[in-house]
């Protein structure tokens, strides 16, 4: 009786044990996890900061492993890392050939780089299955060989921001499907999103301004959705209503370290520049005792745009930045302007027209959002340069009549 006792205890003990195994087993694939795995993986954005590369955000990939050790425990992908050259990152980007690179980082070495600079960092969890978070850590992990980890650096096609969209987009398959941020019906452009928009909230605006002069018509074409996602934080807003087959693809998002960059206001430097230039040329070519240093301005605006404008041509020419090309900025900054000082008065007649009705053209250009202009900070210095033009012509017509009165 007692060996039967034994028996029938153990196997109701065996069948408790295998029914309880059963409902761990259905808890463990009930939670919001679809699948257990020792990868975690989420989306870190970092906020803007104080240096002008900076001045857009940024966009890395988090993969914290449980089954690693040391500092393969918590990596940061991050497609942000460029090639020096001359040590010189402004350097390089002024060439339009910025060569850049995907490299790891621990997640402290980030958290310490963005708490030094006082940027925000937010992290969000990507809800995937275990076969999910295999795919995004191998695709990550071959493109970090040196063959494949390098890049040309694109500002609006190819960044940290559109590698991340891409990568998602290829491993997951057609069930992911971006959240909608950007409506059919928005007129938002590059420019709007990413100039027009950081750079006066930072009060950056010699930053603005460059990049303003830089950017030609192609900055101005309206943005899709799908082109939004160049931007970090509008990766972050379609990644947070984003679905993969039907369900939440991330998790709220969560603030690693607050944004505390001091924007100290200050004024807008590019137009008080652009006033007292427009009123120095203006007010010194008006009066004959002043007309000397009016020619010494007309000569420096002459000189300077005309620098400005081969700059923009050699851009617009050379192999580099696709939002460099078709630059309208040169029916104003006008590469000619470097010679005609030393041209003859019915050259100089002619031109001067010329370079006016281009500067309308400009308006028009602006008007009808072929290509926008900072207008804010170059209306009054193009007042300046039509006082210029306007005083060359006179002067050349002048000169041409003295000369046919004295043939005569």
């Amino acid at each position: 009786m007692i060996k039967v006792s034994i028996f029938f205890f153990l196997a109701a003990l065996s069948v408790s044990l295998s029914l309880h195994a059963q409902n761990d087993t259905s808890k463990l694939h009930s939670d919001n996890t679809p699948k257990h795995s020792h990868l975690r993986i989420s989306m870190i954005t970092g906020a803007p900061g104080l240096d002008p590369m900076e001045s857009f955000g940024h966009s890395c990939i988090r993969i914290v492993d449980s089954e690693e050790t040391g500092r393969g425990h918590d990596l940061i992908y991050n497609y942000g890392f460029y090639e020096e050259f001359t040590k010189n990152v402004y350097t390089q980007w002024a060439t339009g050939k910025m060569n850049c690179f995907l490299e790891t980082v621990t997640f402290k070495e980030l958290m310490v780089q963005f708490e030094e600079e006082k940027r925000g960092l937010t992290e969000q969890v990507l809800i995937l299955t275990g076969d999910q978070k295999e795919s995004i850590n191998s695709f990550l992990k071959d493109n970090i060989r040196k063959e494949k980890r390098y890049y040309d650096y694109n500002s609006f096609y190819d960044n940290c921001s559109t590698r991340i969209r891409d990568m998602l987009i290829k491993v997951l398959g057609p069930g992911f499907i971006p959240g909608q941020v950007i409506g059919p019906g928005s007129r938002l452009t590059f420019r709007d999103v990413s100039i027009n928009l950081y750079c006066p909230q930072q009060h950056k605006y010699w930053v603005g301004l460059g990049l303003n002069l830089l950017f030609a018509s192609r900055t101005d074409r309206v943005m899709s959705n799908f082109d939004a996602m160049y931007d970090p934080w509008y990766l972050s807003a379609i990644l947070n209503k984003a679905t993969l087959n039907g369900e939440k693809l991330c998790a709220e998002r969560v603030q690693l370290t607050p944004a505390a960059v001091d924007w100290s206001s200050n004024i807008n430097e590019p137009f008080i520049w652009s006033v007292v230039i427009a009123l120095l040329t203006a007010g010194s070519l008006l009066y004959k005792k002043t007309m000397v240093y009016g020619r010494i301005m007309s000569l420096i605006l002459l000189f300077a745009t005309g620098i400005m404008g081969c700059y923009m041509v050699y851009f617009w020419m050379m192999d580099c930045e696709p939002a460099w090309k078709e630059n309208y900025n040169i029916l104003w900054a006008l590469p000619v302007n470097l010679v005609i000082p030393f041209c003859k008065p019915q050259i100089k007649k002619y031109y001067a027209i010329t370079a006016i009705a281009l500067l309308i053209c400009c308006f028009l250009f602006h008007i009808f959002r072929i290509q926008e202009f900072a207008l804010r900070e170059l209306t009054f210095a193009w007042i300046a340069m039509l006082w210029v033009y306007a005083a060359m012509y006179h002067r050349a017509a002048a000169a041409i009549s003295a000369k046919n009165v004295k043939f005569k």
